[in-house]
Parts: C-alpha cells; structure tokens; sequence
C-alpha cells in the first residue's frame, strides 16, 4: 500500500497536490503525504464513465486494442468508447456539431490551430511517466507558447507507394502521381494537403503558406492531372483493396499501406520523392473541461509506453516517439531511420505544419475534387 501511495503522489503535479491538499482540509496538511495520495485515489475514482476517445480507424477495438491494453487492466471501468475521423477537419466538425471526446489525435500541422481555438487544454506531463521517454523534437513540436498541447506518439511520412512490376518512374519525384502513362491507376489522398505536395513538386519557397497566384497554379495542375486518378481515398481500408486488388498501381500514401501491401505478396516500393516526402507527428490532445482528465492521462501514458511503440512498429510499420522502442525487422528500422531523432525533418523530410490559410486551402482543394 505504501508502494502505491508513493507511486500516486509522484504523478501529482504541484498544482493538483495542493488543490487535493485543501480537499482534505487542515488535517490532510497535517497528517501529510499519505493523506493527499488517499484524496487522490478519490479523486481519480470520481471520474466516472467510458474514456471517449476520437481517434482514426485502426486504433480502437477494430485493431489497435495492443496500443491501450495497459489502460484497459488498470481501468477495466471506464474502457474507451470509440468515434472515428478521417481527417482534422472531420473531427473538428463533429466535435462543432456536439460530440464531446475527452481527447482525440490530429496531427503536427494542427498544433497551432487547436491549442489556439479554445476547444483543447495544455497536458500534466507529470501525469504521464512515460513522457521522459519521447523524442524531444517531437515533444517540442507539440507545444505552443511554452505549453503541452500536443503528446507526439506515432509518427510516419506522406509519401508514394507504386508497383516496381508495374510502374517504371522516370525520376523519383511527386510527378509520379501526375503520370499519364498510368492514367486509371492512380490514388490520391482526399486531403487539402495535397495542395501542399503539389507545392512542392511546383518548388514553391513555402507550399504552407501560398499566395493567391500559387494556389492557383497547383489548383490547375490538379485539375488538369484529375483525369488519371481512379481513386481519391480518405479510408486507408478502400485504398488496400483497390491497390490489392490491381486497380490501383501508384498511390499517395502512409507506411502502413507499404506493410499491408507487403503481407500481400505484392512487389512494392514506398518512395521517397527528390523533393522530400511530408512528415507527420500524431498529437494526442485534452478536449477542454474534459470529466475525465486524470483518465485521459492515464490513456496516453499507456499509448506512450515503449511495449506499445514498438507495437505499433512492427503491426503497422509506422514509427513512434518512445525513443525506447526498435520494430523487429531491420528494413522498417532504416526505412523509416528510427535511430535518427530527426528523421521527421530537414534534410530527411518536410515536417508538416500550420497552415495559416487553412479556409482557403479546403475551399481549394473542394474546387479540385468538384471540377
């Protein structure tokens, strides 16, 4: 029981400690740590209810239950309910049309734009033991003005994945994905980010923040290069079947969608373009006023776990920011360059980022899809 009681009273943060303290009033401050660690056991068991947890397909109990079991064991009461997003916008969407998740998980890009909404509040990072093990650059590109509003956990790139007994690129480029020797077996990403891709393949300075004129011109080429996509994807699960199946040869796409197509037996490539693919950071993030903020805590410190991570590594070979954690296969290890804390930026990669006219960026990008 002593165990326990220390084990509790070094998740507290000083904050929390103190408000515990005067719970239990003049006494508690007397009979001293043993008593605000009661109050806190208290306090834990009053967050009633299933953790509502907004997150994408793969990651709740239709696969990803590996990534929370830990949570599960010790919070067997208050086991997660599930709502998926297929993208940032959606979730914030459903979230303005009044769902109330007590967390959810955009991604790096979003840092800024989220943590200045007022819709999500900064993490206690004391009450993540785990934290000490995650990747300080990616730690970093989770705060906004000195503050914790994102816990970076999985990680990975926007990049291409194509048939080498099918397709032969004339350079190792985005261009790729506007070939016309391969109309009709092409897949994008039903993504605003694509206008950031095309920005790059176009060498725009900063394909984040585009004048008018430059969205313009990846707007035409978009536009002009539709003819050749058989699908725009936003479910990872409609793009297996249509690369699996042989109706889809090139495609924008994420890791995992290497692996799967991998255990497919299929001879593929995930390609690094010369013009750098995009990296993301998955952030998890605390809804505001959340009822279950020690709980959510609790999730994500067994997210963030090194058993997790590598998890996640070997099951849908995507890297993690549990710096602890190696994937048993070697070909994932330098893919992906786990032992590189900066795999995720220059020179490797473009680190996704806020985009300051995201409005404009989404009303683009439907212009694109409707055309």
């Amino acid at each position: 029981m002593d165990k326990q009681r220390d084990l509790l009273q070094r998740r507290l943060s000083r904050g929390e400690a103190l408000k515990l303290a005067a719970v239990v009033g003049g006494a508690g401050l007397v009979a001293g740590p043993a008593s605000v660690a009661d109050a806190a056991r208290a306090h834990l068991a009053a967050e009633t209810g299933a953790l509502q947890v907004l997150d994408w397909a793969g990651y709740g109990n239709d696969g990803g239950q590996s990534m929370f079991v830990q949570y599960v064991k010790t919070h067997s009461q208050n086991k997660p309910k599930f709502t998926y997003m297929t993208n940032e916008s959606d979730a914030l969407a459903k979230i303005h049309a009044g769902l109330k998740p007590d967390l959810f998980r955009p991604y790096v890009g979003w840092v800024k734009y989220f943590a200045t909404s007022g819709l999500v509040q900064p993490w206690d990072t004391s009450l993540i033991p785990n934290f000490k093990h995650l990747n300080p650059f990616m730690v970093k590109a989770g705060q906004y003005n000195g503050k914790q509003y994102g816990i970076p956990d999985d990680w990975g790139f926007d990049a291409i994945l194509y048939r080498t007994d099918k397709v032969k690129p004339k350079s190792r480029s985005w261009s790729l994905l506007f070939d016309e020797r391969y109309k009709g077996k092409i897949a994008w990403f039903d993504d605003l980010g694509m206008l950031v891709m095309t920005g790059l393949y176009l060498g725009f300075k900063d394909p984040w923040n585009q004048t008018d004129a430059q969205l313009q011109q990846a707007q035409k080429l978009l536009v002009a290069k539709k003819h050749l996509v058989r699908l725009i994807w936003s479910s990872e699960t409609n793009l297996w079947e249509a690369f699996g199946s042989g109706d889809i040869w090139i495609a924008y796409a994420w890791p995992n969608d290497w692996v799967q197509m991998k255990k497919k037996s299929l001879p593929v490539v995930y390609m690094h373009p010369k013009e750098k693919p995009v990296a993301w950071v998955g952030m998890f993030m605390l809804l505001q006023g959340t009822p279950r903020h020690d709980l959510a805590h609790a999730y994500v410190n067994a997210w963030s776990s090194a058993r997790s991570a590598k998890w996640l590594e070997d099951n849908y070979g995507y890297g993690h920011a549990n710096t602890l954690a190696r994937p048993a296969s070697s070909d994932l290890l330098h893919a992906l360059q786990l032992t590189n804390p900066k795999a995720v930026t220059e020179p490797n990669a473009h680190l996704d980022r806020d985009i300051p006219r995201r409005a404009v960026y989404a009303k683009v990008w439907e212009e694109v899809k409707a055309a």
